[in-house]
């Protein structure tokens, strides 16, 4: 039992009394004070209590469990900066492009969200984009070393444990630049795993992947194989911080059994699976919201079971499925989810993001508002409260649909995204297009108006927060699942 220190001392002093009164020559000791617990100072507070012990600075990570990753996509390019997507005028400007532009105005660019450019080493200068002081904005290119390594540096000054690399089928399968782009990146951030000691996986992002194609199932296992081979992921004296998962490299597949008529099977998904497996891969699936429950996004087959209990780990796909309004409505989905892995023996990494914005590719869509940190900081609260004991971050750097955490420019610093001609935005059987004339005639959901009028300007992190305001806040998350700050839904005070 506790003592206080008032109780204490009434103690003492009855003691001494009962001493003098009964006249005993006898030495009473009190009882000795229990220390106060230093990580429970204020005893009203409840602290997560992790089922995991905590991953150590410095030690290799051999398991997802107990730490919390983030995505990193990876794909920005610029003229100039050496891939050989930079020698041709459409791809120059790599993943900033839309319509084979990087201009200012909606559809003619991609991005949503400005990098802040203060800390990179190399920048790069498109020329039509002005900030707020004149002066013209510039952007990186993660073809770069200097920008991957300066992003793991963020990683580790804010407490964030690691990434996974994307690495599109579609884009390094069968593709010379794309794959130029991606292996230069992944070889940036192997080095950059290794210097800042942050863990580092492979995430295979199935977009692209077909069955019986030369991008399909023995092109992907080949690619695999020859990372595998290249950074000798086996021995841990080599790529000591690549993240392990019951005792093998683990690698990951996005896009497991979503219902939207993938050009791929549960079938090709099991065939690649057991492919990496006997390669000796440990395995990672990135699966639809609905995937328990077999239904809305996700395809009804038993067989997407199958594969979930067959894996390592799986993270499910949140992005675009709720706002902070409605997140409410997904805490039972979420806590069942997690029940399910448990009994399943899965790990389960819930996915959490800051909110969400792509209107300069798609602008009938809205915007998913981050409320100042709010809304990634109730989901982070949640998972773990629930139960969760790993998270993914969606996702590091995604600019093009608004969930980036690293630092992009505050909302009144942002370029003007205003073209300086004028055009119209036609929305047409599902897809956009510009025009220089008004196109009459269009029916039902179908549209037309001036670009101007969209009003459409890029995002930026909320006035009078810091740019590093969401890398701060995942790492607070991260203490927060480690039981090192109270488990609470407000933030800690910078």
């Amino acid at each position: 039992m506790k003592l206080n220190r008032m109780y204490y001392l009434l103690l003492c002093i009855f003691l001494a009394c009962t001493t003098s009164c009964g006249g005993s020559d006898d030495d009473i000791i009190p009882p000795a004070i229990e220390p106060e617990n230093p990580d429970n100072p204020n005893p009203t507070e409840i602290y997560n209590e992790p089922d995991f012990t905590p991953h150590k600075d410095g030690e290799p990570f051999d398991t997802y469990r107990g730490l919390v990753m983030t995505g990193y996509q990876g794909w920005f390019g610029a003229p100039g900066d050496g891939c050989s997507h930079s020698q041709h005028s459409n791809t120059a400007w790599y993943h900033y492009r839309e319509n084979d532009m990087f201009e200012p105005g909606v559809l003619r660019n991609s991005i949503d969200f400005w990098p802040d450019m203060r800390e990179y080493e190399k920048q790069y200068t498109p020329g039509k984009f002005i900030l707020p002081n004149g002066e013209k904005a510039t952007v990186y290119s993660a073809y770069d070393k200097s920008s991957v390594l300066l992003h793991f540096k963020w990683m580790k000054d804010y407490g964030i444990d690691g990434a996974f690399m994307q690495r599109f089928v579609g884009e390094v399968i069968d593709n010379p630049d794309g794959k130029d782009h991606f292996d230069k990146v992944l070889e940036s951030a192997m080095e950059g795993s290794n210097t800042h000691q942050r863990a580092i996986c492979v995430m295979y992002d199935l977009g692209g992947f077909m069955s019986n194609n030369k991008r399909g199932t023995d092109a992907v296992l080949a690619d695999a194989q020859a990372i595998m081979d290249k950074y000798q992921l086996k021995d841990r004296t080599k790529q000591k911080f690549y993240l392990y998962q019951n005792g093998k490299p683990m690698i990951v597949l996005w896009g497991v059994g979503f219902n939207d008529n993938r050009p791929y099977s549960l079938t090709d998904i099991e065939d690649l699976m057991n492919g990496l497996k006997e390669k000796g891969f440990s395995i990672m699936l990135g699966v639809p919201t609905y995937w328990r429950e077999r239904r809305n996004d996700a395809l009804p087959d038993a067989k997407l079971h199958d594969l979930i209990k067959a894996a390592d780990v799986i993270m499910p796909w949140f992005v675009g499925r709720y706002g902070d309004d409605n997140y409410s409505n997904f805490h039972s989905l979420i806590e069942n989810d997690i029940k399910w892995c448990k009994d399943n023996k899965v790990e389960y990494a819930p996915l959490c993001f800051p909110g969400s914005c792509d209107r300069n590719m798609h602008p009938n869509n809205g915007i998913n508002p981050r409320l100042g940190g709010k809304f990634l900081w109730n989901q982070m609260y949640h998972c773990i409260k629930s139960g969760a004991q790993l998270l993914y971050i969606a996702m590091f750097d995604e600019i093009d649909e608004g969930t980036a955490i690293y630092k992009c420019l505050n909302q009144s610093d942002v370029p003007s995204n205003e073209s300086a001609v004028d055009y119209y935005v036609v929305y047409q059987n599902g897809g956009y297009r510009i025009s220089n004339k008004m196109v009459e005639g269009l029916t039902g959901n179908d549209w037309c108006q001036r670009a101007k009028d969209l009003n459409i300007t890029f995002m930026g992190i909320e006035d009078g927060l810091p740019t590093d305001h969401y890398l701060w806040l995942v790492g607070q998350g991260k203490k927060m699942l480690r039981g090192e700050i109270p488990l609470k839904s407000t933030w800690p005070s910078r």
